[in-house]
């Protein structure tokens, strides 16, 4: 059954699902219809039809708000005919609490992504007290006098929220959002896609997160941040595409990360980053993808990342990065386009891979890369290798110069690797076993001709600028 939010009298039916319901005055406009599902929301108990009162909320009249009965807690309305750059307020058993809000006109919301539970395990506000909007935004003492009038219909102050130890999915999809206010949320253990895709927030409290352990996803697509607070995230594990599409971020804070060991898409598409902080990474293993797409980094600090594993995609497509630094990679095994389309590089460091199992595409299309180290596979001693290992490894470095060609291939010489599956005389050939490297096309040297010579015998093919040698 619909509800319209309008101009009502005061005379009242009994009292139902929806035991109070107050509107707008002729200078707020924002005339809405509530749509109550009962079938839907994780604590629905019926499905029959909706009653109504009619009350005044204690400020100037002007606001409108709904009391419900705990029975059902998904809602949705729809605006009137001016867009509303408003106040909103929820009010729960699990806490209360009011933010800024924008919404278009004549667009249908939803109660759900205001921070209201989407099922009975996901999200905390399960039992939903009072609701109110309002058509401009409210002073910090009319949000005091809202929160205690709903306070004293039953829901539980701000301060409740210091007990909650999940906020997974709390407020995920609240495109409406313009902030967030500083909520107690010390015992906070899961923040698992807690804001993600709340589009248009521009800023972010600095709210306790010192016992959260989960950061999947927590503010991922929030692409209207610019910056990002100092929050303690020592305790965290898990930053499995954390900030993943906060395109508009420009700089990030130095947050103690040393208890992460996933940061798989952490950063992936921060495409306004311009700089990174030296943050504490010590404890990584799955980098794949972190920096993916940070097209606008200049530079890289000198991370820790001795324990990482997984490489794969790290810096794809930083295609701004100048310089690369010297970091320990000595524990990793898979490099897979790591520094695919990092085109403003034009020399790269000998960092350690003694057990890379694969560098599949790993510098393809580094249009700008002249130089490649010496010794850089010297020590390679992979357990084992992956079938096209050096499949389009150097493709599209169109700039290398001949000496980088014969570094690369005597390196890889000098390690005694074969083009098998072991890496050893006795293994089967790979499928894929050719080393792709393109190169700016001056004369090769002997020393190169050798190592090719040296490489065939050793179950390897070599493609230079697409041509078998």
């Amino acid at each position: 059954m619909a509800l319209n939010l309008q101009t009502l009298t005061d005379s009242s039916t009994s009292a139902g699902i929806l035991d109070d319901l107050a509107t707008v005055s002729s200078e707020g406009d924002l005339v809405a219809s509530l749509e109550n599902k009962v079938s839907g929301g994780p604590n629905a108990t019926q499905t029959t039809s909706t009653e109504q009162a009619v009350a005044k909320i204690p400020t100037d009249g002007n606001q409108p708000y709904l009391l419900m009965d705990i029975v059902d807690d998904e809602y949705e309305f729809t605006t009137g005919s001016s867009a509303i750059n408003g106040t909103i307020v929820v009010a729960t058993l699990e806490g209360t609490y009011s933010a800024n809000i924008s919404l278009s006109a004549s667009t249908q919301y939803d109660l759900q992504a205001r921070g209201v539970a989407s099922t009975a395990n996901n999200g905390f506000l399960k039992n939903v007290i009072g609701y109110l909007i309002t058509p401009t935004q409210l002073s910090d003492s009319e949000i005091t006098n809202i929160e205690a009038y709903f306070v004293d219909k039953g829901a539980a102050a701000r301060s409740a929220f210091g007990s909650v130890t999940s906020f997974v999915l709390a407020w995920r999809r609240n495109s409406t959002l313009t902030s967030f206010p500083l909520i107690d949320t010390s015992s906070g253990e899961s923040f698992d896609a807690t804001w993600r895709d709340c589009t248009s927030l521009t800023s972010f409290p600095a709210i306790n997160t010192s016992s959260g352990t989960i950061m999947r996803d927590a503010w991922r697509s929030c692409s209207s941040l610019t910056t990002f607070p100092s929050l303690d995230t020592s305790s965290a594990t898990t930053f499995d595409s954390t900030w993943r599409d906060c395109t508009s971020l420009t700089s990030f804070p130095q947050l103690d990360a040393s208890s992460g060991t996933v940061f798989f898409r952490a950063w992936y598409n921060c495409s306004s980053l311009t700089s990174f902080p030296a943050i504490n990474t010590s404890s990584g293993e799955n980098f794949q993808e972190a920096w993916y797409n940070c097209s606008s980094l200049t530079s890289f600090p000198m991370i820790d990342t001795s324990s990482g594993t997984s490489f794969s995609g790290a810096w794809r497509d930083c295609s701004s990065l100048t310089s690369f630094p010297l970091i320990d990679t000595s524990s990793g095994t898979t490099f897979a386009l790591a520094w695919y389309g990092c085109a403003s590089l034009t020399s790269f460091p000998a960092i350690d891979t003694p057990s890379g199992t694969n560098f599949l595409a790993a510098w393809y299309s580094c249009t700008n890369l002249t130089t490649f180290p010496t010794g850089f596979f010297d020590s390679w001693s992979p357990a084992s290798v992956s079938n096209g290992v050096f499949n389009l490894a150097w493709d599209g470095c169109t700039s290398l110069t001949a000496q980088s060609v014969e570094n690369i291939l005597t390196s890889i010489d000098t390690s005694g690797i074969y083009g098998t599956d072991t890496g050893l005389s006795s293994g089967t050939q790979l499928g894929d076993h050719t080393i792709d490297i393109d190169y700016d096309g001056t004369t090769l040297s002997s020393a190169t001709a050798t190592a090719i010579t040296n490489l065939k015998n050793k179950d390897w093919a070599i493609s230079i600028n697409s041509v078998i040698q």
